[in-house]
Parts: structure tokens; sequence; C-alpha cells
């Protein structure tokens, strides 16, 4: 059973609780929902509701078939015969069969159409403007919030404790709840409240926090995207997917600052938020390029652009002295062996691919880019261990997603 935005609710799903209001009964847990049902929840502004999962049964025969169908193409680009893709494979096909049994419907070509604009016009074209001019021009207008410089400042001096540390991040109100409401989530798992930044700067670390301060803090910044180009729910849903797998891999692997590479799956498409901010056209047209021939987005900006999201996050983090480690994490995670830090980039070539692949049995709209062929073994990460990774995941991504956004 989980509880989900009533904006989710499908007609066929089955209520797993008594849904009321003020006391009254709308509906009783067991029910099979209609669309009838569901405008009433609406129209009485129910917010959530639970439904029954089939997270405990194994999809049957039909499932199976109109899920393999539904996300053979999306694995088109990938080496067939390499394991870590096949199980990727196996994971959206099983993922996606569930969702199918709990009444989702795969959706139509036209409903996952991106529609061109009329009205809005780029910036630069196509060997006009350099990344450089896109970011430069970006930062005229705006400029990154201040707080996680002076959080940075705290951390960075050897005198400053745990209490100096805190009273510093809270000064930006917002970010010190959101940093609780983490700390505090089951990414966590801590058998007791965390009420007071004192005792996160302790349990964690304040270079730590330092680096989750910086992911929360950037996505304040991105508030200004035009919805018609991007829903930027289903937008941070994908980060947030890939930071939770980014923490979870991680924390399997020494040497690597699990919260660290939370931030830098939570910022790992930064890059395209600027691009939608400043050549809009182009990069819809990126996004039609990619859709109508099933290849990764990333390759669709190459070929249409010149350049991709992950150039663009690099001469932005840049000029915002973001830590030089996890500029290079991001901007390499689509290919690591060019990273000065293969493992942790590794790491994010992994999550993101497992966030894309779960993310498919809630409508993902662009193909699998894969892996490095190298990169499981060199990690030590095998076929099992992505399984009982992504069971990690789904443990910890429930409720998480709705605490933030």
């Amino acid at each position: 059973m989980k509880k989900i935005f009533i904006d989710e609710v499908k007609p066929g799903m089955i209520l797993g609780a008594d849904v009321k209001q003020s006391g009254r009964m709308l509906l009783p847990a067991g029910s099979v929902l209609t669309r009838s049902n569901i405008a009433v929840f609406k129209k009485q502004g129910i917010e959530t509701v639970e439904i029954l999962t089939a997270e405990n049964q194994e999809p049957d025969e039909a499932s199976l078939d109109k899920a393999f169908t539904y996300v053979r193409d999306y694995f088109m680009f990938v080496d067939h015969s390499h394991p870590t893709s096949i199980k990727l494979f196996d994971i959206a096909v099983y993922k996606t069969a569930v969702k199918l049994m709990e009444g989702w419907r795969i959706p139509t070509r036209e409903e996952q159409t991106v529609t061109e604009l009329d009205d809005m016009r780029d910036l630069f074209y196509r060997d006009e403007g350099s990344v450089k001019d896109i970011v430069d021009d970006e930062l005229k207008l705006a400029s990154f919030p201040d707080i996680f410089f002076k959080v940075k400042e705290a951390v960075t001096d050897p005198n400053t404790s745990a209490q100096q540390i805190a009273e510093v991040v809270g000064l930006d109100v917002g970010l010190s709840t959101q940093l609780l409401k983490l700390v505090n989530s089951p990414l966590y798992g801590f058998p007791s409240e965390i009420s007071s930044l004192v005792r996160a700067v302790a349990l964690i670390g304040g270079r730590e926090l330092c680096t989750l301060a910086l992911g929360l803090s950037t996505i304040g910044y991105f508030r200004d995207i035009p919805p018609e180009l991007i829903d930027m729910r289903t937008f941070w849903l994908h980060s947030l997917t890939c930071a939770v797998f980014s923490k979870v891999i991680a924390e399997q692997m020494d040497g690597v600052v699990p919260e660290e590479m939370f931030t830098a799956g939570l910022l790992h498409d930064a890059g395209r938020l600027i691009l939608f901010k400043k050549m809009p056209c182009s990069a819809v047209q990126t996004m039609i390029h990619a859709r109508e021939n099933f290849i990764p987005l990333v390759e669709a900006e190459d070929m249409v652009l010149g350049f991709n999201h992950t150039e663009v996050a690099r001469a932005m983090f840049e000029r915002w002295s973001f830590p030089e480690s996890l500029i290079d994490i991001i901007a390499s995670h689509h290919n690591p062996s060019l990273s000065n830090h293969y493992k942790e980039a590794g790491i994010l070539q992994l999550a993101d691919n497992l966030a894309l692949a779960v993310g498919l049995a809630d409508g993902g709209m662009y193909a699998i880019p894969g892996v490095d062929e190298t990169l499981p073994e060199k990690l030590g990460v095998d076929e099992e261990m992505l399984v009982q990774i992504v069971h990690d995941y789904d443990s910890r991504i429930k409720e998480l997603f709705s605490s933030f956004f």
C-alpha cells in the first residue's frame, strides 16, 4: 500500500484505506476507483489517498508482455549483450508490469509528443553563441544564493564548531527546514528524530551537511522555468531518484562521500534547465529529436546544439565556485572515463541509468544511454547487487519526494 497524490490516481486503482472528509465516509477501503470517485475527491479537497499496490505479487503474463513491448524501444541504444543492460531492462519491465497491474496505463505516442513553441525565441543559435556566452548571460540576470558560501566558509575553517555551522545554516529558515526533513527521512533511517541542526552536524558531519545545503539551495534557483517547456515535478522526481540511487550505491563503496553523491545526483541535469531558459526552442528540438529517434537526450543535444547539458553545468558551477570534485563528477557522468573522479562519476552514470529505467514505469520519455562497458566490474556492482540497490531505493524514496516537492 502506498500514498499517492490525487492527480496521480487512475481509474481501476484499489483504495487501501477509507477516504473520509470531516468524519464523513466518502469511499471505503477496497473500492475500485472510477473517474467519478476521483472527481469527487478533487472537489472535496482530498490531496492524497492510500492505494493498494502489487508489490507482493508477481506480475501476470499479460502485464509482462505489455511491459516488455513498451520498454524495449527505450533500450535500443544500449548493448543488449551486456549483463548490466540486461538487468536494467529486466528491472524496467518488472516495475512497468507492476504499475500496469495497479491500474497504470501506458501513454500513447501523442501524449508523449513534445510540442514546438511559437512564442519563444532563443538567445543564441547553433554556432552563434558558446556555452560560456549562455552562462554569462544567465548570471547577468541572477546570482546564486549566498547562503551556501557562508556555510562553506564556516565548514572550511578548522576552528568552527558544530554550533557555529548550525547557526550559519540557520540563517536561512527554508534551507534549515529542508535539511532537517532530509536528515529525518528514510534516506538516513536514524532511530529517533533529529530536531536540531547542531545534532545533524554532529551525526552527518559539517562538510557533508554543507554539500547537502549546496544541493538544496540550488533547487531554489530554478523556479522560473516556463511550465510549457517541462514539467518541473517530473524533472525533480528523476533528479531525486538519481540522487537516492547515487547515495545508496555510494554507501557500499569505500572512499566515497554519500552526501556528495546525493547532491551530484540532485544536480546532474541542472545544465538542461539553463538551456530551457536561454535556448527554449533549441531545447525543445533536442527533445523532439530524442523522442522521434529513440536516442538518449544527451546524444540529441550534441547533434542539435553542438554541445550538451554537462558542458553547461560545468561552466555554470565553475562560475559559482562549487567544489571542484562535484563539478567534475556532474560534468563527466555521461563519460566517466574522462573524469578525475572515475568512481564517483561512474556511480552517477549508473544511478542515472537506474533512475531512467525505473522512471519508464512512470511514463519516462527518453532512451536509456547505457553505462561504460567496464564500469560495473570496476565498481564491483553485479546483477544481484543492482536488484538490492533498487530494493533499497524503493524503501527510501517513499514520502521523500512529497516532503520536498
